[in-house]
């Protein structure tokens, strides 16, 4: 176990950030993220992510839409086959089509690449893709990068971020 310089809490060995306060643990300091300028993210963006797959299909991927717990934000997601969640990092190429950041995302515990929704066949999955700490699906700890079925309707949480996730019209 280490135990948080700031606070005190104690974690699980190779934990990055404190639950309780957020804090770095390797360095005991706060984190911050070079803010990207405003004026610069209303400029459409194309990669392949960017198609819709066509309607009329039931296996087509829906949309997801996504409320942040502690803002009371609302996302709608587009209907794509994958989305990535996480924090925009536009120095090393990371563009998550949910991006946390603006919700205290790094404090919060959230990575850049936090974690992906995967819509295949008519059904929907969730994966932790590697994160520092940890995807939940309704109070579960997920196993990185093994997919969980996703229910139309459920709790998710990155780090210490609590998402609930519509998958659909529902």
């Amino acid at each position: 176990m280490i135990e948080c310089p700031s606070c005190g809490k104690k974690h699980r060995v190779g934990t990055l950030f404190c639950t309780e306060c957020g804090i770095y643990l390797p360095t005991g300091k706060t984190l911050w993220t070079e803010p990207f300028p405003t004026d610069e993210l209303s400029a459409p963006r194309a990669s392949a992510w960017d198609t819709e797959v066509p309607r009329g299909d039931e296996n087509a991927p829906q949309t997801v839409r996504v409320k942040i717990v502690d803002t009371g934000r609302e996302v709608v997601l587009p209907a794509l086959p994958e989305l990535l969640l996480g924090r925009l990092d536009p120095t090393h190429g990371i563009f998550p089509h949910l991006d946390l950041g603006a919700e205290k995302g790094l404090e919060m515990g959230v990575s850049r690449r936090h974690a992906k929704i995967v819509q295949r066949e008519g059904r929907a999955y969730i994966e932790d893709v590697g994160s520092a700490n940890g995807t939940f699906l309704n109070g579960q700890r997920l196993t990185p990068y093994l997919p969980y079925p996703l229910p139309e309707k459920s709790e998710v949480q990155l780090g210490r971020l609590r998402l609930q996730v519509i998958i659909g019209n529902s």
